[in-house]
Parts: C-alpha cells; structure tokens; sequence
C-alpha cells in the first residue's frame, strides 16, 4: 500500500494546502500570492507563509517577476513537448535497472498502487487517482537506486508534469482507465524480467499520455496551458490543516 507524507510543522501544513490548490486548479496560473492575504487565511505570522512560498518556488510552481510579485507559474505547450520525452526516457532508464532487481514483493507493491487506482476511479476519487498514479511510478525509480536518475526525474515532475497532470486527472478522469490498462502491460514487462520489454513499456505510457493529454488540453494563442478550461473547480480553499 502507498505510504504518503504526512506534513508535521507549521510550514509543511501550508506548503501542502498551497500545492493542493494549485494542482487541483483553485489558484490558476498566474494569480498572484500576497503574504499579507495568506496570513489572514492561515492565522499565522509571514515567517510560515514565506518559507512555505520559498519551497513552491523551489518546486517550479511560483515564480517571481521583475517587482517581487510571487504569482503561480504559467505552463506553455513547449514546456510539455519538451519535458515528457525526456520523463518517458529518464523513466524508461530507470525501469530497465529495475527490472534486473525488482523482487516479487517489490512486484506485488506495484500491484497494489494500481489496484488502489481502480478502486479510487470507481469510487470517485480523482485526486487520490492522481496521487497513486505518481506513487506507482516511485515504485520503480526507488528499486532502480540511481540517486542522479531519481533527482532528474523528480525535478522535472515537480516543476512541470505534477501541476499539469494532476490538474487532467481533477479535469479528464475518462483518462485514467487508460493508465491503469498500461500500468497492468508494464507489471506483465517486470514479471517477464525483459528489460527491453520493461523499458519500451514504460517509455511508451508516458508518451502515450503525452499524446492523449495534449488532445485534451487547451492552450491560448501564446501557447499558454488553459489550467481549469472548461472544467469546474475541484480544490477548495487552502486552510491550515
């Protein structure tokens, strides 16, 4: 079963609940972070806000312009065009060590996220959908143990794939019986111990979703993500938790 982080400090709480509301696309890209608004929302000091807007900074989520103003960042297609191959690569990479290692109960945990996904899609739960889907794919990068392929991965869905992926899985859940199908070919790739048909399997889905997510999305005539376009609001408001 997938074990999530659970936030302890102060900080944590906000930088979670800031996170939560922008991948769920109740703050759009582009709105504006005003500390002193936020520290009436939360009922804490500006020390907590701060820190918790420095850590969405360091994860590509908040930007600063030339004024100081901290907005949410915007996505564009060239971000997408250019980062998921590189995902579906450094992914793929990371699948092929793995599958030299994995062991069956390491297996049988993959097994687990995937089944957790189908149950959260029958019940409903479209973020926990979201969740899982990047809990199943930590899975692998884990039993690769490639610490330099694990920080490339992570930065690269931090700053750019969680916020868009997240925000298709609240939008276009018709997506996610389609990840689960590809999740399952690439289990049946680990049980084989094929490492070409484990590396092809997981290049593949990520460039798959590429292709079926841009289908989807809506960009403006700059080429700027439409986050929450033609979709209703699935966060609610950030609170202290």
């Amino acid at each position: 079963m997938a074990e999530f982080p659970k936030p302890k400090s102060m900080v944590d709480q906000i930088y979670f609940s800031l996170s939560n509301a922008i991948t769920t696309g109740y703050l759009d890209p582009g709105s504006r972070l005003v500390e002193q608004k936020l520290q009436k929302d939360f009922g804490v000091s500006r020390a907590p806000i701060r820190e918790a807007i420095r850590l969405l900074e360091a994860d590509g989520l908040v930007v600063v312009d030339a004024y100081k103003k901290k907005h949410v960042r915007n996505l564009t297609r060239e971000d997408l065009v250019d980062n998921i191959p590189v995902v579906a690569a450094l992914e793929g990479l990371a699948a092929r060590l793995a599958a030299a290692k994995i062991t069956p109960e390491q297996i049988q945990e993959l097994e687990a996220v995937n089944k957790e996904i189908e149950q959260a899609f029958s019940e409903g739960n479209f973020a926990k959908c979201a969740e899982l889907n990047f809990a199943f794919h930590r899975v692998f990068l884990k039993v690769a143990d490639n610490k330099a392929l694990y920080r490339a991965v992570r930065s690269i869905v931090k700053s750019t794939l969680w916020l868009w992926l997240a925000s298709q899985y609240y939008k276009n859940n018709a997506i996610i019986p389609s990840s689960i199908k590809e999740h399952e070919l690439i289990l049946r790739s680990f049980r084989s111990k094929d490492v070409d048909l484990v590396e092809s399997s997981v290049r593949e889905h990520i460039e798959n979703v590429l292709a079926r997510f841009l289908k989807q999305s809506k960009f403006d005539t700059e080429g700027i993500y439409q986050f929450g376009k033609g979709g209703s609001k699935a966060g609610k408001k950030p609170h202290a938790q």
